[in-house]
Parts: structure tokens; sequence; C-alpha cells
């Protein structure tokens, strides 16, 4: 049994390592952060049409990228942009049409299944290699956040409406637990160190363990909303609020460690947390760098649009305003280069040494190095 699990860890750790990106964000503790270098003047390698438009970003097991579209469709792509399958979804109106479902959730991908989550509420399990639904869990209420994995058999996801956590088998779709509700949650839950953690319009932070059990409720001052995903490193937790702070909380001690407030304007982009910094941006326009252990400002670059989460490969930062694409330098938050792609574009992921973005115009784009 040992043996299995270290077996299976040192598989998940090569599949990271090699270009994997499993949710929007990432690992399961959303810290946005991969392994894998990309270049500072990355090349279109392939643009892929998708048919409608592309609002999450694009996740990959390492082998295939999948990306949801606004007429319920999933599709997996290959790491050179071809289409692998499609797969259409739908549900029946009142008065008997059909009509596509709406994916709000960012997809999440892992254990041989892709995860979609739904406006109503549902959450489907779809098989990466062939498209076909493995099962459907009802969460009664709105999937907004991504679905995230707890272990090797399990998966979680937060409730909309009232900010229940439910637990899921991963094999048979079955609930294994189901939290009460905190509050409403816009945002997406992050997960490490055995907790689970995510913000609510209750201004604070919901810590549970991995069993459902609730440890406690971390309060954040002033106008704290919370609707982004939280990220986590370690013992501690990054989450930006809704009057524009990014807060550092001590998960043990439930205490908030510092805030950073170089904003005014919403900060419900996810941040990403490196070890000795922390990037995120905000509404105003600008992505900010602070240290990770006071807050205190390093660098701030301003893209004179909307910022979406930012994620690192390394030492340089991806990071999307309206429809532009960014690298800048983690250092100093120098502008190695940006790429108009559409009006409107994705987060990007990290998947692969490429960048890759979906767009409102229905397309998905990598960059990268050409060989």
């Amino acid at each position: 049994m040992i043996k299995d699990k270290i077996i299976l860890f040192l598989t998940c750790c090569a599949s990271v390592c090699w270009g994997a990106w499993p949710t929007y964000h990432g690992d399961p503790s959303l810290k946005g952060v991969s392994d894998v270098a990309i270049s500072e003047k990355p090349e279109l390698l392939w643009r892929y049409f998708a048919g409608g438009a592309v609002d999450h970003t694009p996740v990959s097991d390492g082998k295939r990228i999948f990306v949801s579209g606004k007429k319920g469709t999933i599709t997996a792509i290959d790491l050179k942009g071809a289409k692998l399958w499609e797969k259409s979804f739908t549900r029946k109106k009142d008065t008997g049409e059909d009509v596509p479902v709406r994916f709000d959730a960012p997809l999440a991908c892992g254990r041989g299944l892709v995860f979609a989550g739904t406006r109503r509420g549902l959450l489907y399990a779809v098989d990466a290699k062939t498209g076909a639904t493995t099962w459907t869990y009802d969460t009664d209420g709105t999937v907004m956040g991504s679905p995230n994995f707890l272990d090797e058999r399990a998966i979680i996801v937060v409730d909309q409406s009232d900010g229940a956590l439910h637990g899921i088998e991963i094999e048979t779709g079955k609930m294994l637990w189901k939290t009460e509700g905190q509050e409403r949650c816009d945002g997406s839950p992050g997960v490490g160190n055995g907790q689970v953690v995510f913000g609510s319009c209750a201004a604070a932070l919901h810590v549970y363990g991995v069993k459902g059990k609730h440890l406690k409720d971390i309060e954040v001052e002033g106008d704290g909303q919370l609707a982004g995903g939280v990220s986590l490193v370690g013992k501690r937790a990054f989450a930006g609020t809704r009057d524009g702070a990014l807060v550092c909380v001590d998960l043990e001690k439930g205490d908030v460690v510092w805030s950073s407030e170089e904003s005014e304007e919403q900060t419900f982009s996810t941040p990403v947390a490196t070890g000795k910094r922390v990037v995120y941006s905000s509404e105003n326009g600008l992505v900010y760098a602070v240290n990770s252990v006071d807050g205190e400002l390093v660098w701030k670059f301003d893209t004179g649009g909307t910022p979406s989460s930012p994620v690192v490969a390394v030492d340089k930062i991806a990071v999307s305003a309206d429809g532009v694409l960014y690298v800048l330098e983690l250092a100093d938050g120098t502008k190695l280069w940006s790429q108009e792609v559409s009006d409107e574009i994705t987060s990007p992921g990290l998947i692969g040494g490429m960048i890759v973005v979906g767009a409102d115009d229905g397309t998905v784009s990598a960059f990268g190095t050409k060989e």
C-alpha cells in the first residue's frame, strides 16, 4: 500500500514537471507556479478554433489540453493544437427544448477524467481519452469555483449559493460528505497541507480538513468579501478582497499576518505565491509583486486594462489584460513581451513550456519557442 502511494506521488510529480496544468491556476494549492520555463519572447505556435467563446483557462493532464465553450462543449486538443474529441452538453427547458448547458466554473483534470461544473449545480466527470461521461453529480445549487483534488480518490466542489463544500468520490461520483453552508462563495478552494481553504461573502476564509471537518473561520477586516481563488503555501494562505487588499493568513494560528493595500479596486484574481514573492492583480489595471514575509511592495506594472490571475514559470510571469498577453520579469516586473490576441482572453495556463489562452472569438492559442 505504501509502495503504491509512493509510485502515485512520483507519477503526479513527474506529470507536473513535464507540463501538466490540472486546474486553472496550476496544482491543487492554486499557487500558480510551473517548474517549466517559458520563453521571454514567445511566438505563436498554433491556434485552434473552438467555434464558441472560451471564457476559462485551458487545463492539461500533460498529454491533452481541455477547454470549455459557451455553447456547452468540452474539447480535447493535443499539444500541437489538433482536436482529439469534442462533447456537447445540453439540458431540457420547461418547454422540452434542448439548450446548451453553461459551464460557469473553470475545468479541472486528473485521474483520467475532466471535471466541469455548471450554473445549474451539476458536476460532470468526463473520460479524458474519449469524452464519454463517466458520472454526473448534482450539488442542488450552482458551481462557480473550480473543482479541486483532495487526494487520489476524492474531489471537492463548493456550492456557490451557500458555500457548502461537497466531497465526492472520483471513481463513482458518490458523495463522501457535505458540510453545512457558510455564505455565498464565488471563488475556488485551494487544497494543501491536509486542508481545504476558500473565501466567501462573509468576509472570511473558511478552513476545513480533507474529510470535511470544519476547523476554523478567519475573518478579514474592512470590506473583505472574497470572491477569488485562494493560494496555499505551507501553513499560509493568500487571497484578494473586494476593497482591493491582498491578505496573507496563518492557517495554524488563524490570524491575518499582513494585508497589502496597494489597490482600492476589487482584487478578485487568484494570486501567485512563489515562496519569496506574492504576485497579484487588481481591477485598477496593475499587477503587484510583494514580499511574502511582510507584504511590502517590490514592484508594480500597469497593464492599462483589467488583468487576470497571473502565473509564474520559473523566473517569468505570464498575465493577460483584456485581449493582451504579457510576459514580465519576476524579479523587477520589466515587460519582456506582449501580444494582442483578441478582444478578451482568459488568464493563461502554463502547459509544457507553452502559454495557452482561450479567447472570446472562439480560439485557443499557444505561445512558446518554435523547434
